[in-house]
């Protein structure tokens, strides 16, 4: 009797979790300029970084498809120089059509393999973080993490096309110059907990829970009889 009423417990308490926790697992993709994928291309890149890699500091704008918490980003990158630092990220507002003030940090997840390996790095953000709204500019700004080295990143690209701004004293909210020479735009994605997400009501818990409770009731009284 009593592995079966902690069994049914088990139950219970795992469909509770499950309930309460499921709009907070989901995130979606709001933006990307990415192919099917995640694909990218393994041979255009802007270079991020000090010495003669030219920008220290790139930032390419982003318009989002939904509103949402933001919870992260994915950056195509490749470390050209230097040891593998992590690249610094932030989410920028737009002040008059050139990144304004940072809204959110990320912090990078895994480390950026050395060129000619690239790949997509995971970047996350776990603090308070800004709710992006659909149809808005952002920016999205990579910065030099240690000027004092020649670390150098290779921030891949697909081909799309925007205007977009850097600067070579390292500054994460400019001063800012205008990319003249080419207006392609490193390859990322954008992603956040929509905010039309279903929540369980208290209503709806609260019957899943009576459920529940009527479940191991029946339970009890089935073990009584024998």
């Amino acid at each position: 009797m009593r592995m079966r009423m902690a069994s049914v417990l088990s139950t219970a308490a795992l469909a509770l979790i499950f309930v309460g926790s499921a709009s907070e697992m989901r995130a979606d993709v709001i933006f990307s300029n990415f192919g099917p994928g995640q694909t990218y291309s393994g041979n255009q890149w802007w270079d991020v970084g000090t010495g003669t890699l030219g920008q220290q500091v790139v930032a390419f704008p982003f318009v989002p498809t939904t509103t949402g918490v933001l919870t992260g980003a994915d950056l195509a990158l490749a470390m050209q120089l230097g040891s593998a630092t992590p690249l610094n990220v932030f989410i920028e507002s737009n002040s008059g059509g050139v990144p304004g003030s940072i809204l959110d940090t990320l912090t990078q997840v895994g480390t950026i393999p050395t060129y000619p390996t690239t790949a997509v790095l995971n970047y996350t953000c776990s603090a308070s973080c800004t709710t992006l709204n659909a149809g808005t500019m952002y920016w999205i700004v990579g910065q030099q993490s240690n000027p004092a080295n020649d670390t150098g990143w290779m921030w891949n690209n697909t081909g799309d096309t925007a205007t977009w701004y850097f600067n070579e004293v390292n500054g994460a909210t400019g001063p800012w110059s205008v990319a003249t020479t080419n207006n392609t735009v490193g390859a990322f994605d954008v992603t956040a907990t929509p905010s039309n997400a279903p929540v369980p009501e208290p209503a709806s818990l609260a019957l899943l829970g009576s459920g529940l409770v009527g479940i191991m009731a029946a339970a009890r009284r089935k073990v009584w009889k024998r």
